[in-house]
């Protein structure tokens, strides 16, 4: 079952952002409310998905997709209500750590 899959540094740490990100609205609190966490926890999902697919050799390319949500992450703080700024600065690093780990 595990034939065919390998770890790599860069998708496990992938995998903790999106760990991160499901954990990070309810780290900071009163900082971050509705549309804004909605948005993290959907792409935090997405990511760590998208992550564990692409542990397999043969499904690879899929850790591509993490590129958008990443930038998705970079964008979204500063057109959804409900962010305060430390959450923006966690959801710009994490969106540019994501999209860079991607590549």
């Amino acid at each position: 079952m595990l034939r065919g899959v390998t770890g790599s540094w860069s998708l496990t740490l992938s995998i903790a952002i999106g760990a991160w990100l499901t954990l990070s609205p309810a780290a900071f609190g009163i900082g971050i409310e509705e549309p804004a966490a909605d948005s993290d926890h959907l792409v935090a999902a997405l990511v760590v998905v998208f992550a564990v697919i692409s542990l397999a050799e043969v499904a690879r390319p899929v850790r591509f997709l993490n590129v958008p949500l990443g930038l998705w992450l970079v964008a979204t703080p500063w057109f959804l209500a409900g962010a305060s700024a430390s959450s923006r600065a966690n959801d710009l690093l994490a969106g540019l750590a994501l999209a860079l780990l991607s590549l």
